[in-house]
């Protein structure tokens, strides 16, 4: 998440610390903006540009800011785009402040403002979004077998060709090329299942949230009495395990080309 903070330069390693610590505690993935002076000529062209690419503005001791030119304008501007404004000091916990920078983060509010108080639909939706999930596993299925039969294909021909003695010594190359192409498919496979995690898990929040609507929340209970995932003798992320199968694929042609790398320079 990006945050543009709003700091005078003598502050500059204190709110770094500052959001430093803040990221760890609240476990945001903050990648904090600061302008590395505000005296150069193309100054407040970089100020605007970090402003628009910002989630947030955060305002590092309001007071102290108060007191130079560039940061009052720099918080003016920041105003006008209607992003939110973030006041911590160096001093306070600013629990409240920093909870509503965790409320961004996770897009809370706005995840909520996609569900009306007034919709007679949520049961209808809640089967599109099941149905939609159970989709997405079937697709996830085909992607892992559409990898694993390519990447097999792969090693096959290269067995076959080596067994042969089309690859020998001076046309090793072949071999390395090979590699390649099959490490950057374990790499894109392994890609592939990691979003592939990330989708049906924002399906499940949203079946979660619908279920808030009904008397009895099945899937919610499901997952508490798996721990929440996180008691890991009750539950794995099946997605975790599944990142494994494209990872010792990649070692195993690593191996292999290993192993070919050695043979070739014995056989010199």
């Amino acid at each position: 998440m990006k945050v543009f903070v709003i700091h005078r330069f003598k502050d500059r390693k204190l709110a770094g610390s500052k959001l430093k610590n803040i990221a760890k505690q609240y476990s945001i993935d903050l990648q904090p903006i600061f302008l590395d002076s505000s005296g150069c000529e193309k100054w407040k062209e970089k100020a605007l540009k970090a402003i628009q690419e910002a989630e947030a503005i955060i305002i590092f001791d309001r007071k102290s800011c108060e007191e130079s030119d560039n940061a009052k304008w720099e918080i003016n501007k920041a105003k006008e785009t209607g992003k939110e404004l973030i006041e911590i000091s160096s001093n306070d916990k600013d629990q409240d402040l920093t909870g509503r920078l965790k409320s961004i983060y996770g897009l809370k509010e706005e995840f909520d403002s996609c569900f009306s108080s007034n919709n007679n639909d949520y049961f209808d939706l809640y089967k599109l979004m099941i149905d939609s999930s159970e989709s997405l596993i079937q697709r996830r299925q085909k992607t892992n077998a559409f990898f694993i039969t390519v990447i097999g294909s792969l090693l096959a021909i290269i067995g076959l060709l080596v067994k042969t003695e089309v690859i020998n010594s001076g046309s090793f190359g072949i071999l390395y090329g090979f590699s390649v192409v099959g490490l950057l498919f374990c790499n894109s496979w392994r890609n592939l299942i990691d979003n592939y995690g990330k989708l049906n898990k924002a399906k499940f929040d949203v079946i979660l949230r619908l279920e808030k609507e009904f008397g009895a929340q099945i899937y919610s209970a499901e997952w508490i009495a798996l721990g929440k995932g996180m008691r890991p003798k009750k539950y794995k992320s099946f997605t975790s395990t599944e990142k494994n199968v494209p990872l010792y694929f990649g070692l195993l042609i690593l191996v292999l080309t290993l192993i070919a790398v050695v043979w070739q320079i014995w056989a010199i």
